[in-house]
């Protein structure tokens, strides 16, 4: 089916490895399972966890874990991935295992320690492993449990009211290596007096310090995460078949043929080690995001992705990891207490982030200052692609984090309430926010108990485009998308964020997804198609246009219509002499033109009529784009 490769440095006789894995539709059914073997044709122990299926019911991803043998130094070793029929394998877990792990955080005021918080979760782990709760995976190579530890104050034994430590316990070996990605938590969503809080933190197992984390201060609403080991740490580095990984059409069709110069990649890993990237540090992300223009992080994935999709170098990886981890201190945050879930607009339909005074229930606003401030309309994809390589629970719950966010800030009427809804937005906001939807729906494991809830508010926003595309009222007969408070306006380049989007969610066979892909790419790709009908594709790239006359809201019903009230200085002029708007910036990798580009590919590879002829026909009007797109790749989009 397809193959990953594993390589180490160090020779190990023994090497535990955990990733993700996605799959093409169709191809891995419910009912079947997966065996391995590597290149010299050695079975290698493999076990399949948090499984998530295709809307036809085959596997669209799984967590794998396998055990590789005899890994020699500098060796490069596949493990190949064929179905096979099911099975299960028994967990090698001891009842007690040697971890004994212990957190110990010092919180305080100003340079006063104000109270000492302990949490030891052996017993909850031991519990729990009795009990076979809170397991994540469960076979012969890894068993993983999420402790959700308490941290109590070492003087009262009162249970802090906000900061949590979420224990991923993964062991491997029969105990004797456990990795524990320590997750510390402030963003329970309905707790009194949400605030920022300053500790420093030691880590303990098996009573030696492990790690220690001079202070800091931890936001409100925001989290952080360290893994540490118990035993040796397996070291290894896994590359998976990129031409299949994104076959799979997970994300889209990024130019694996792009030849990215090392100096961009040294330059990146400078950029990173000049940064922040400490808990609650920023990175390399813009924490102000409604900052205008072109940015690395702004695109259907930012730029540190696509250079790892593309190069999968291990600078690339650092920069993407860094990032996502850095997301997890934007106060976004909120778990609720109830559930131990990422908050659920259906549970709570009249609830908003965005107006607490118009909330119900109401959410106490975090007191605090933070260097972010976040919106929908200029928010990157941070965890997503590190959840779909690592398979790491922090990841998983990172992305949820978001798309529950982008469905809770808005105020409750304008959302539909327990619809969820996102169409009173910016459009680029509806993309972004239409994108971490799909993002939740297309990891969450089918077997988690919010499962429904994500697919659910995916579907509502989907029928509610398809019904709006459909309606000759409300949406021009040219396919463009009105601006939802200016509806004889559209901005172009936005609509091939929607474009984007769709065309994903259209591959990925979403229902309905594809008839709004079809109404939306008459504008995307006539823009590019319609010289011989008056719109020259010169002008297919501009900030704006009209697309109705906003005295009467009659829409522009031709392309030569649609170009005289845009373009009136150029009717009459052959296509030839019209010039390209300045403003499309034809060599810039981050504006109008490479968004275009990006967004004709992706309804290429949707199956859009006539969108693989725009895309070579716009491709040879914007030559320059070829050589930028290696340094900056994040539209770098081709059709396959």
């Amino acid at each position: 089916m397809t193959c990953v490769e594993v390589s180490s440095g160090t020779a190990q006789a023994s090497l535990p490895i955990t990733f993700g894995q996605p799959f093409k539709a169709g191809q891995l059914a419910a009912s079947q399972g997966l065996v391995a073997r590597d290149s010299t044709g050695a079975s290698v122990p493999l076990q399949m966890d948090e499984v998530n299926s295709h809307v036809d019911g085959s596997v669209r991803f799984a967590v794998l874990s396998a055990q590789v043998s005899n890994l020699q130094a500098n060796q490069a070793r596949l493990v190949n991935l064929y179905s096979a029929a099911k099975t299960t394998s028994t967990p090698n877990v001891p009842a007690s295992p040697a971890w004994n792990m212990e957190i110990e955080a010092k919180i305080y005021s100003g340079n006063t320690v104000t109270a000492t918080l302990v949490a030891r979760p052996q017993d909850l782990l031991v519990q729990q492993i009795a009990q076979n709760k809170g397991r994540r995976l469960a076979g012969s190579v890894a068993t993983e449990y999420t402790v959700v530890a308490p941290l109590r104050n070492a003087s009262t034994n009162e249970v802090h009211p906000h900061l949590t430590a979420r224990l991923h316990t993964r062991i491997y070996e029969g105990g004797a290596r456990i990795r524990t990605d320590v997750v510390m938590e402030n963003n329970w969503t309905f707790k009194a007096s949400p605030s920022n809080i300053t500790y420093d933190m030691t880590i303990k197992q098996n009573g030696q310090t492990v790690h220690t984390q001079p202070k800091l201060t931890h936001n409100h609403h925001a989290r952080w995460h360290k893994v540490v080991w118990t035993g040796t740490a397996p070291q290894y580095r896994l590359r998976h078949n990129m031409p299949y990984f994104l076959d799979t059409k997970v994300a889209w069709n990024y130019n694996l043929g792009l030849n990215v110069p090392s100096s961009v990649l040294a330059d990146e890993a400078a950029a990173l080690a000049a940064s922040n990237t400490k808990p609650m540090g920023s990175a390399l992300v813009t924490t102000y995001f409604p900052m205008t223009g072109g940015r690395p992080d702004i695109g259907p994935l930012p730029r540190w992705t696509a250079l790892y999709l593309i190069t999968q170098d291990d600078r690339a990886r650092a920069s993407m990891m860094a990032n996502a981890d850095a997301a997890g201190g934007v106060p976004i945050h909120y778990r609720d207490e109830n559930t131990d879930q990422p908050l659920d607009v259906q549970r709570y339909p009249n609830i908003t982030l965005g107006y607490p005074d118009r909330s119900n229930p109401r959410v106490p606003e975090g007191s605090g200052s933070t260097e972010w401030t976040a919106d929908r309309a200029h928010q990157p994809s941070f965890a997503y692609i590190p959840y779909l390589i690592t398979g790491d629970a922090y990841y998983l719950d990172e992305t949820l984090f978001w798309a529950s966010w982008n469905l809770a800030i808005n105020e409750a009427g304008t959302r539909g309430g327990a619809l969820g809804l996102v169409n009173q937005e910016q459009m680029r906001g509806q993309a972004w926010a239409m994108r971490s939807l799909s993002e939740a729906a297309f990891i969450v494991p089918d077997s988690h108990p919010q499962r429904a809830f994500y697919k659910a508010m995916l579907a509502n926003n989907i029928n509610w485009y398809a019904t709006r595309t459909a309606s000759s009222t409300e949406m021009s007969p040219l396919g463009a998308l009105g601006l939802f408070d200016e509806p004889a306006a559209t901005i172009p380049w936005q609509n091939d964020f929607m474009g984007m989007i769709f065309a994903r969610l259209a591959e990925n066979n979403e229902p309905k997804a594809r008839d709004v892909l079809n109404v939306i790419s008459k504008f995307n790709v006539g823009r590019f198609m319609n010289d011989a009908n008056g719109f020259c594709a010169s002008k297919g790239a501009v900030a704006d246009m009209l697309i109705a006359n906003p005295n009467n809201m009659q829409y522009f019903s031709t392309w030569s219509a649609l170009f005289a009230a845009n373009f009136s200085s150029m009717v009459g002029r052959a296509c030839s002499q019209v010039p390209m708007n300045e403003e499309a910036y034809p060599g810039d990798p981050q504006a109008y033109a490479a968004i275009a580009r990006g967004t004709l590919a992706a309804a290429a590879n949707a199956g859009v009529s006539n969108a693989a002829a725009a895309y070579t026909k716009w491709k040879g009007m914007t030559p320059a784009l070829d050589e930028e797109f290696r340094y900056e790749p994040q539209f770098a989009i081709v059709p396959k």
